[in-house]
């Protein structure tokens, strides 16, 4: 269910980065992917949910649940959240533990997403395109902990349909925002 990755003895234990999924992107899908690995190139360890909703799962509740059981299992003094799209239906339970997060396309079409985004008090990084309809950033709350990227024509896997190359750009944007994020990260 959960991952540890690298528990490398130089790696500072007291500093982890948890990966949670989308609905269907995996932890091991490319804008995850390179999340893991700017968090391992900051000396983080990486707990990732490896699952994915079962057909015929309720998506949200199966996402806060494995949210849940993954920050319980967190066992690091510095914990970020890095998740995918679903993985935001957990908001709330990171605000209410005060953790900073960063939510690539979180599903900001849904209540439940930004009511836990209006309670968080730590620095969250929200990353959507304007071709995704679940992008939608006029309804985000008043909250000045919240920053928000939002990347021209790029759809809900933050690619662009057809454009192989675009899509490797924007992918390498994603990447530098979430870099930027954990460097801010370090001097808050």
């Amino acid at each position: 269910m959960f991952h540890e990755r690298d528990r490398d003895p130089d790696r500072d234990p007291d500093r982890c980065v948890l990966l949670l999924p989308g609905a269907r992107y995996p932890t091991r899908a490319p804008l995850l992917w390179f999340a893991r690995e700017v968090a391992q190139q900051r000396d983080y360890t990486v707990l990732e949910v490896l699952e994915e909703p079962p057909p015929g799962a309720n998506l949200f509740a199966w996402g806060q649940e494995r949210a849940r059981e993954a920050l319980d299992a967190a066992t690091a003094n510095r914990l970020v959240v890095i998740g995918k799209s679903l993985g935001s239906v957990a908001a709330g339970l990171v605000a209410d533990r005060g953790l900073p997060a960063a939510w690539l396309t979180p599903v900001l079409d849904q209540d439940v997403v930004l009511e836990g985004l209006s309670r968080t008090s730590q620095p969250t990084l929200l990353v959507g395109g304007t071709r995704d309809s679940m992008w939608q950033p006029d309804r985000l709350p008043e909250n000045s902990a919240l920053q928000t990227v939002e990347l021209e024509g790029l759809d809900h896997s933050l690619q662009v349909e057809g454009d192989p190359f675009a899509s490797l750009e924007a992918l390498r944007r994603v990447t530098g925002a979430v870099a930027e994020f954990l460097d801010g990260l370090e001097t808050a």
